[in-house]
């Protein structure tokens, strides 16, 4: 009962949200650049990457995140998750850093950093009023 309680906390899975979006950023960035060669004149609309199992999990990590989104959006208001989910905001990037060999710029790095405060300040906020 304790894991299944825990499991369906609405901000353990806006967490598992934030991870799963991540995932799938990055997993459709891999089936893009791995996908099949086409002629010019259709490669511009991305249908290549459709050839990649890269592409198809990050499909599948996006559809496990809207359900994660949508039991989300029942248990906590819309403004309030959405401003936590923001944290994917530096998820993705970080993880493109990471697994992808993509540069962050140091401008970008502040960027990140801002994005990361906000987060901080709105979590801060909802554990504040848990608490009272």
């Amino acid at each position: 009962m304790g894991l299944k309680r825990w499991f369906f906390n609405p901000f353990f899975q806006l967490g598992l949200d934030a991870l799963l979006v991540t995932a799938a950023e990055l997993l459709l960035k891999k089936g893009a650049m791995t996908g099949a060669s086409l002629p010019r004149s259709i490669a511009w609309i991305g249908v290549g990457a459709l050839a990649s199992a890269w592409t198809w999990l990050g499909i599948l990590a996006y559809l496990l995140s809207f359900a994660c989104w949508l039991y989300v959006l029942r248990h906590i208001p819309v403004g309030l998750a959405f401003g936590l989910i923001s944290i994917a905001q530096v998820l993705v990037p970080l993880g493109a850093w990471m697994f992808l060999g993509e540069a962050i710029s140091p401008r970008r790095w502040i960027g990140i950093a801002s994005v990361l405060c906000g987060t901080v300040l709105i979590a801060r906020i909802v554990v504040t009023s848990s608490q009272t």
